[in-house]
């Protein structure tokens, strides 16, 4: 509030009432201090209202604004969490479902992958065991079968040819020392034979009487020559005979392979697969009989 002191009028003096314009200027002075004070009081007193005002109102804000906050904030509070409470049943159970859903859908996808793995690795090894078994027991007994039917022919072809090469070899040495003794004591019986009868002509011719004894001994030689000529004449008269057979033998036809050693008269002997050919040129080849079609 605003005070305004009042100013003394002092008593006009003697000097002062004879001035009349002094004493309107006090006048006016007095009027313009009234004035003065009358507009500072008004003006004071709006100020302070207004100043009261404010204070009031930003004390009255200050106070009201934090009462309301404070009762908001309980009473908000407070419906916050009743909300909250319900915000969290409602989410938790949309959650629930939710996940649940979501779990279940990525567990079966899962759980449909794993099986399909592990259902597909069992069935691979037992499929790969069952066929192997098989596959093993067919495998073994077309092998054996196929292993036994070659290798039973290339071992009889290998023991055949080992074993006729051998016993070729054996029985050529002893036809050959057999033929040889049996030739040679033909040859031996032969030529003793002959020789036999050849002594036996000579011996007679030189004891044949003839009419000149001084020519007996020549006629004797004579004869003896004779006799031993026709004993070489006998012997060769068999010798045609033996040259026409060895002709016919050596253009007999013989059969032959192309890589073997021996010549046969058969053509089915030991199942071989042979061709013509005659016997001179199968001995020009170095080929032997067979010891069993050739005799």
């Amino acid at each position: 509030m605003v005070y305004c002191r009042r100013k003394e009028v002092y008593p006009m003096t003697e000097t002062q009432e004879r001035t009349p314009l002094s004493r309107k200027l006090y006048g006016l002075l007095a009027a313009c201090c009234l004035i003065c004070a009358v507009c500072g009081y008004v003006v004071g007193t709006r100020a302070g209202e207004s100043r009261g005002a404010v204070d009031g109102y930003e004390s009255g804000y200050t106070e009201g604004t934090n009462a309301g906050y404070d009762s908001g904030k309980k009473d908000g509070y407070q419906e916050g969490y009743d909300a909250a409470g319900s915000g969290y049943d409602n989410g938790y159970q949309a959650g629930t479902e939710a996940g649940y859903q979501t779990g279940y859908e990525e567990g079966r996808k899962a759980g449909y992958e794993s099986g399909q793995a592990d259902g597909y690795a069992s069935g691979e090894a037992a499929g790969y065991k069952q066929g192997y078994q098989v596959g093993y027991e067919e495998g073994g007994g077309i092998g054996y079968d196929n292993g036994y039917k070659d290798g039973s022919g290339v071992g009889y072809d290998s023991g055949y040819k080992a074993g006729s090469d051998v016993g070729y070899d054996n029985g050529y040495k002893a036809g050959s020392d057999v033929g040889y003794d049996n030739g040679y004591k033909a040859g031996s019986d032969v030529g003793y034979d002959n020789g036999y009868k050849a002594g036996q002509t000579a011996a007679a011719s030189r004891s044949t009487p003839s009419s000149g004894a001084t020519k007996s001994a020549p006629s004797s030689g004579s004869s003896s020559n004779a006799a031993v000529s026709s004993g070489n004449a006998s012997s060769a008269a068999t010798t045609p005979g033996n040259a026409s057979n060895t002709a016919k033998a050596s253009g007999k036809t013989v059969y032959v392979t192309k890589t073997g050693k021996r010549y046969h008269y058969d053509n089915h002997c030991n199942g071989g697969t042979y061709y013509e050919s005659t016997l001179d040129e199968a001995e020009q080849r170095g080929l032997t009989p067979c010891q069993k079609c050739v005799k």
